[in-house]
């Protein structure tokens, strides 16, 4: 991934220039859903460190950033080599979330993507958040006249899974590799959503890419911990389904035996012909 470009304008959005590299791309030379959240992750920390607030700077005060929801429609995936670019702001904060919205165009100017995401800031020594005020002030954000860059951020509640009303599509233990892991020393949300797909069969994810994604991060999870991902729909023929639409769950076992939802996603998918 290259970023060949970042700045912030007056109006304190940051925009930022990216490639569609290969190793980016599945078996169809098309961009993977990973991608365009590694771009969302990537522009939000460039933004954040050039306003003196990186995680490696927030370390220095005793706090650190964590993402804890992340919604994302795509209406169109890139080829290798295709240009993207990116802009994204933050949001006046919601309760103890900063929102940060994230929004990528083709080389035409075309949407690609819209991202809503919203951030925590924990102190280390409590891991209790803190009130985002202070850092929305010191990041900036957008003036109210520009309509443009104020989306509604309000997220709604994901509702709690009831498995026995769904049918279950696929179980897989992901084995949590070092490269899972991030600057704070815990799995790096995306990996979250990798796992999520990969339980899925090879045949279904040659027909569908994904159209939209809600995740949501419950607990921070560690090398050693032992996870297992399930799939669930409320179709029981979901894979064959036109728009299917699947439920995600990583679900953490416990030392003691017991068990700990640490994510939750929702995706929802058309096929892949309908998406280029």
């Amino acid at each position: 991934m290259s970023r060949e470009t970042a700045m912030i304008d007056d109006g304190n959005v940051a925009h930022s220039a990216f490639t569609t590299y290969s190793y980016e791309t599945d078996c169809f030379a098309e961009a993977r859903l990973a991608f365009y959240f590694q771009i969302v992750q990537e522009v939000a920390g460039m933004h954040a460190a050039q306003r003196g607030c990186s995680i490696p700077a927030m370390h220095k005060e005793g706090k650190t950033w964590v993402i804890t929801r992340s919604h994302m429609e795509v209406f169109r995936y890139t080829q290798w080599p295709e240009p993207i670019t990116v802009e994204t702001w933050a949001q006046q904060p919601i309760r103890l979330h900063l929102p940060r919205a994230v929004k990528g165009y083709d080389g035409q100017g075309n949407p690609l993507f819209v991202a809503k995401t919203h951030w925590a800031i924990l102190d280390l020594d409590t891991a209790r958040p803190c009130r985002p005020l202070d850092m929305s002030l010191r990041i900036g954000l957008p003036p109210l006249e520009d309509e443009a860059h104020h989306l509604d951020m309000n997220l709604p509640k994901r509702s709690v899974l009831e498995t026995g009303e769904l049918t279950h599509v696929s179980a897989y233990k992901p084995s949590i590799a070092y490269l899972d892991t991030d600057r704070n020393h815990h799995v790096n949300n995306i990996s979250y959503l990798n796992w999520a797909l990969e339980s899925l069969p090879p045949e279904f994810r040659n027909r569908y890419k994904v159209v939209v994604a809600d995740l949501s991060f419950q607990r921070q999870t560690f090398l050693g911990d032992d996870l297992t991902v399930h799939t669930f729909s409320l179709d029981p023929n979901a894979l064959e389904a036109k728009n299917p639409q699947l439920e995600h769950q990583i679900i953490r076992t416990e030392a003691d035996g017991g068990t700990t939802v640490v994510w939750e996603g929702s995706t929802k998918w058309n096929p892949r012909e309908d998406l280029r």
